[in-house]
């Protein structure tokens, strides 16, 4: 009986704490070193668990494709996003994280719509 009680705890234990080892860390990301550009929407995406923005940028490196992590789909209606106001082909104000690697792309902090809302949302 202890065996089986062990096993089916351990099961548990696996079950549970699953899902808080897949999540990852904001670590990448400089909170500290915020940067605002504007660039043209590709593809934004409200969802969960994260969601995502994808620009195309057009400075002196050249023009490419940027992608950027942003808040769960909840955080983003909350802080005042709805359903359809930033499309593709969208001119945006993006304030962003950096990454600390150097790296193109970030996390999203806040942005502006074309329609002038502006959507922010809080560090981490």
């Amino acid at each position: 009986m202890s065996k089986l009680f062990l096993g089916l705890a351990g099961l548990a234990t696996v079950a549970l704490t699953s899902q808080a080892v897949a999540h990852h860390s904001a670590a990448a990301f400089d909170f500290m070193k915020p940067i605002t550009i504007t660039a043209v929407v590709k593809k934004f995406e409200v969802i969960n668990p994260h969601s995502h923005v994808v620009v195309t940028v057009t400075d002196k490196g050249g023009t490419r494709d940027v992608d950027f992590e942003g808040h769960s789909a909840s955080n983003f209606y909350r802080a005042g996003y709805t359903r359809g106001s930033v499309k593709a082909g969208d001119k945006i104000s993006i304030t962003f994280a950096p990454r600390r690697d150097g790296k193109d792309g970030g996390f999203l902090l806040a942005f502006t719509s074309p329609a002038g809302k502006k959507v922010g949302f809080s560090p981490a």
